[in-house]
This record gives C-alpha cells, structure tokens and sequence, in this order.
C-alpha cells in the first residue's frame, strides 16, 4: 500500500479540493468543465486569503470527512529485471541499433554452427543416422552460413564501437544488481550521427578501450575462420590432399579460434571488479565466459586434426559450438537491459 497517496487523498474531501470556494448556482459558467477552465484562465495569480478562516474551514472539513472519501491507491508490482528482459527478446527488435544486430548475427551463426557440429557427432560416433545429402549439403551449408555470420558480426562491431555514446538522444539508464548504473546512447543506423567511418579521433577514442580492441581481434579471428569454408567445402580438396586441408581449414581453425579465446579472455577479465575475481551475477560476464569456453574448444578442434585424431575433433567442435550459443543469448539477453521499449525500431 502506498501510505504517501493515502495521505494526499486524505486531503480531498467529499465535495472537491480543499480551498477552493463552492460553486456559486448563480454563476452558470462554474456548472461544467470549460467555465472552469475559463474561470482559471482570468483569475489573478495572487489572490488574499484570509489565513485564520481557511485554517479552520480546513479542520471543518477534515474532521466531517468521512471515511468513504479517504482512500489508498495499490501500487502496480513491476516485473522481475529477468522477466522483463527475457520478455523483451521476442517482443522488442530494436533493428536501428547495431549492437542488436551483432547479437542476433552471432545467434544465428552459433545455431548453424551447433547444428553442423552435432551431425558430425553423430556421424562420428553413429553413423546410422546419417542421411543423405548430409556430407554434400548439410554440413557445408551450415559451415557456410555460421562463417557469414560470424564475419558479418564481427565486421558491424567495428562501426559500433566508434559509433558508441554519439547519440542525439537522452542516453538510457540501466541499474544492475549491485547498485551500478549503466549508461548507453550510440548512434543508431541510418541517424546522422551514425558514421561508417571513423574520424582520427574517434578511431584513437576507441582504439583505447579494451571492448573496441576485442572486437577487432574477433574482426580478424572471423576473417580467418571464414577460410575454412574454401577448405571444408566438398569436392575443393581431395581428403588425400593433406597439406591442403591443414593449410586451408586445420590452420585458419586453430588461429581462428585461438584469437577469439584471447579476445574473449581480456573481455572477461576487463568486466571483472578483479582480474581474479569471478562476477558470475553480470550477463555480460556470462556471455564473454561461455564464448571464452566455446573459442577454447573450437581452437582444440583445429588441434585435433592436425593430430588425425577426429573423434576428439567431433567432440570439441559440438562443445564450442554450443557454448558459444550459450554466450551469444547471453550477449542478446544483456543488450535488451537497455530497450525497455522500442525507441531504437
């Protein structure tokens, strides 16, 4: 119950606002809305009052007010932060903000991803249910567009993150668990504060932050592993062609996703109070840990084949694939804190 809005309505008595003279019945205009209105408008801001009878006719009424005109207002329960963001993932699509379209790009590539590693687990350790098409297809299609998207995520983040705090707009406020207040206004796309390219000094503002600096290591770890499309692709390379598959897809793999390990580990370590203090309560240190997670294993994978040894390959690939889905939701789930509506659609 809100006490302080029962206080206010105690105020109020049967017939009207407190102070305000009753209505005259010889004054017509005083019988509807527009003649108070008009009554207002001419009225002199000053007007003398007689302090002692307005401080009794106040306790008149106060004390024959009855109960009936005396009430409390509920208060509406607001919905839990967590709620309310999950809710805003498939309600709100915030399309003008980047950031947003990053993470639904890296989404919808770590989906492709983790379905082509789980059909070459299967098809490693249960052949049965392979089906046909699947090595001709499936499997090249969905490394296909992972790779795209990845490289298209990794590319807008470059624009973002020199595009970050130029809004022309009121920045939007976000207080996390512990008391901090977040504050986010970019430029969104297609506004005239957005820029594709960077001026000297935004490109030395943000080259000085560790964010930018990740992502531009990603930017680079996903050109690389966007290779492995030309090796992985069938009938491009023989399977006995050996020095080709490790130049053209066990290499860019294992570089690929060890610059994205690195990248997600100065990420991680940069959202903590202490580089050895884990904040597991942040979404945003969620999503840089399990894609740390997934780039680790995806590094073992090009590992795994340089050694032939293609069972672990098969494993290490469905673990990083999955895990990095696990941090892309959570990078999509952290970024709707700051769309409580639709004021970037």
């Amino acid at each position: 119950m809100n006490a302080a809005a029962s206080l206010r309505a105690s105020f109020y008595g049967v017939d009207g606002l407190l102070g305000l003279p009753h209505p005259n019945p010889r004054d017509a205009r005083r019988h509807t809305l527009n003649g108070d209105v008009e009554a207002l408008r001419w009225r002199r801001t000053l007007v003398p009052v007689n302090y002692a009878d307005y401080s009794s006719y106040c306790r008149q009424v106060k004390e024959t007010a009855s109960q009936d005109s005396i009430f409390e207002v509920e208060q509406q329960p607001e919905l839990p932060p967590t709620t309310g963001q999950l809710g805003r993932m498939f309600t709100i699509w915030p399309y003008r903000d980047a950031n947003w379209i990053i993470a639904i790009l890296f989404v919808v590539g770590s989906i492709s991803f983790s379905v082509n590693a789980t059909f070459t687990l299967l098809s490693a350790f249960a052949p049965s249910t392979m089906f046909p098409g699947e090595m001709e297809l499936a499997l090249p299609l969905t490394t296909l567009v992972g790779a795209a998207m990845f490289l298209s995520g990794g590319t807008l983040s470059l624009p973002a993150g020199w595009n970050a705090d130029k809004g022309t707009f009121e920045p939007v406020e976000y207080k996390t668990g512990d008391g901090t207040t977040k504050m986010y206004k970019p430029a969104l796309l297609g506004s005239s504060a957005w820029s594709w390219i960077p001026t000297a000094t935004d490109l030395k503002a943000a080259l000085r932050t560790i964010p930018f600096i990740s992502a531009v290591v990603q930017f680079f770890g996903g050109l690389i592993l966007s290779i492995t499309i030309v090796g992985g692709w069938p009938g491009v390379f023989s399977p006995d062609d050996l020095m080709s598959l490790q130049l053209f897809l066990f290499t860019p793999l294992s570089v690929g996703g060890t610059m994205f390990f690195f990248a997600n580990l100065v990420l991680l370590i940069w959202l903590q109070d202490s580089w050895y203090k884990p904040k597991p309560g942040s979404a945003s240190w969620q999503a840089a840990f399990w894609s740390l997670v997934g780039s680790f294993n995806f590094a073992l994978t090009g590992f795994a084949f340089f050694m032939g040894d293609m069972s672990t390959a098969a494993v290490t690939n469905f673990i990083g694939s999955w895990t990095f889905l696990i941090g892309s939701v959570f990078q999509w789930y952290d970024l709707m804190a700051f769309h409580p509506d639709g004021w970037a659609a």
